[in-house]
Formats: structure tokens, sequence, C-alpha cells
């Protein structure tokens, strides 16, 4: 187990709600996984290769956020965006963000690692990948193709915030905390629960009353109240985030926007919006979050494909509905999937 000595309540917090996610668990709300098996290890990912064979489709990379566990994109077979997209013909990857002891990880390293899996993937297809991603995971997936941008064929973006400052939402107050608040100097991991503290008390109607009026409604159907269970059974699944990434994503991105004003650097490259705008983007939003305002998702781009998330009951979170709502796979997926499969970059 990590261990902070700037942290411990909140790491103790931490093993609580861990211990709370196996009960769960043993109560037969488990995620249902495929199966997959590790191509790439790196000290803070392991990139993981779904299926045995080849899809007709092309790669797929997905990206999920750096400060959760991956298989929300796998939570139920029938609310399963890999099973989706594996039935489709993609051969499906994903980065799976790895705990690190010492909590070394930046910004830069994050996207340097995911420009090894973009190689990776690379060499085994002969083709740029598709790359998916949710939230900051979304986030990270816009600055690796802006830094690498004919190595990915297609971008889809799902409730990824891209400009930032007066665009931020609901989670704005985080930027105006002082640093020596949530990072003090430390370069140790920082507690799941602490960075829960800073969101509640962010955006309550999303993490906190949102949650118990879709229990709520969610109770009459029993299906609804399975994704929903296993939704906050993973929300439980506590992850421990580098510090210097989180305080270089709050100073680059949330508090100086640098992505959007095209003033960002990494890996020795500008990693700026302006450099998606020959990318092919579906960019999935919910037109009435706070979270990830549709201002903050769609405007640094110049011509995405939108498709609207539409906010429905028994997903626990608006924020991960996209990925596990019923509507959202019945609707919106097979739009997005036939938008992938469609014209390639790279053809």
């Amino acid at each position: 187990m990590i261990q902070n000595s700037m942290f411990p309540m909140f790491f103790m917090s931490d093993a609580l709600r861990r211990s709370l996610g196996w009960l769960l668990d043993d109560s037969g709300f488990a995620p249902h996984e495929a199966s997959w098996h590790v191509v790439l290890t790196q000290p803070d990912l392991r990139l993981r290769r779904y299926g045995e064979h080849a899809g007709t489709a092309g790669p797929v990379l997905i990206v999920p956020a750096p400060i959760k566990r991956p298989y929300i994109f796998d939570l139920l077979p029938e609310v399963s965006v890999i099973r989706r997209l594996t039935e489709a013909g993609f051969s499906v990857y994903l980065s799976e963000w790895c705990e690190e002891e010492s909590g070394s990880g930046d910004l830069s390293k994050s996207v340097g690692s995911l420009r090894s899996a973009l190689e990776k993937i690379a060499s085994e297809h002969g083709r740029a990948p598709i790359v998916v991603g949710h939230s900051l995971g979304g986030t990270l997936a816009a600055i690796l193709a802006a830094i690498e941008p004919l190595r990915v064929d297609k971008l889809v973006l799902i409730e990824a915030p891209l400009r930032f400052g007066e665009q931020t939402g609901a989670l704005r107050p985080i930027t105006v905390y002082a640093d020596c608040w949530l990072f003090g100097r430390t370069v140790e991991p920082i507690p799941g629960s602490l960075l829960d503290v800073a969101s509640v008390a962010a955006a309550p109607e999303e993490f906190a009353f949102g949650r118990w009026s879709d229990a709520w409604a969610s109770l009459p159907d029993v299906e609804a109240f399975a994704i929903h269970a296993r939704v906050i059974r993973w929300s439980l699944d506590e992850f421990a985030p580098p510090a210097p990434l989180l305080q270089s994503v709050v100073d680059l991105l949330y508090r100086q926007d640098r992505f959007a004003r095209n003033e960002l650097r990494l890996l020795g490259r500008l990693a700026g919006s302006d450099s998606l705008a020959e990318i092919p983007i579906a960019a999935i939003v919910d037109h009435t979050s706070r979270l990830v305002p549709p201002s903050s998702a769609l405007e640094p781009l110049s011509s995405p494909t939108v498709f609207a998330y539409v906010p429905e009951i028994g997903v626990g979170l608006q924020h991960v509905g996209p990925l596990v709502g019923r509507h959202a796979h019945r609707e919106i997926w097979p739009r997005v999937i036939e938008w992938m499969r469609g014209t390639h970059r790279h053809a």
C-alpha cells in the first residue's frame, strides 16, 4: 500500500473505501470484464490488448482518466465500450495507468508513455490507431494527438475538457486553492479520497446529490440498479495519482489554459489545439453538464462531429453516463462506431 506522511488520514480513507468495494464485489456487484493481456509495460502505464486476433476495422487506443481505474469502459457486457468496439471489428488497446511508489510522473511523462503506446500499436498494425479518451484521459489524448498528429487516425473525445480558464466549469474553484493545500512540496502520490473531497466541494450536485437521486430513481429498474451499483463500486476503487502530474495539470491547463492558447510545450514540441485541425474528431458532450461545459469540450476544435449525450438514470454519475448508459449504448455508440469506420486519414 502506498503511504504518504502528508495525508495519512486520506490514505486510510482510501483503504477503507477499497474494502467497501470488495464487499460490493462479494455481494455480486463486481465488474464483468472481457479478457485482455499486456503488450507493453511502462513505469506509469500498462498497455492492454483485448482479444487475440487483429480486427478488420483497425486499431483503437482507449485512454482513461489517469485518476481512476479503467474498467469503467468494461463494466458489464451490455454497457461495455470495449465490447462494442471489438464486436465492430476493431483491435482494442487500453492504457492502464499504474500507481507508482515514487509518484514522480508529471504531464510530460504521462504523454510520453502514451506516445510509446501509440508507437507500439502502429508497429503491430502498420497503421495509425484511432484514439478514444474520456474526461482528463480525453484531454491527454488530445494533447498526444497535437504532438503526434500524423500518428493518430481519428480522435474520439468523451466529456473531455480542452479549454479551461473561464470555461473550466464547476471545478474552477480548485484552481484558486493554494498549491500548499493539495500538493505542498510532496512528490508522493495524492490519495484518491482527497481528490474526492475537492470534487464534492466543487460540484456537489454531480458527486454527492446526483448519486443519491440516481440510486432512488434506479431502484424500480433492475438493470439500471445493476449498472448504478457497479459505478458506485468503481468510484470506491481509489487511485493515487502522482502529485507532479496533478500539479502540472492544474497549473498548465486549469490555471494557464496553455493547450487551448497554443502555448503548451511537452516532449520538446508545441502541443496546441490548433494542431488538431487536420484530425477528424468526434466529441460526445452533455450540453447540461457543469463539470465539463460544452464550451470547454468544443471551443478549441475547428469542426468536430458532435454527439449529444442526454442524462439518464442508472449511471451513478452522469459524467460517466456516455460510457455506461443504456441509452448511450443504444443511440450514441452505434453512430460513433459508424463514424469511426468511415474514411481513414492513413488508409
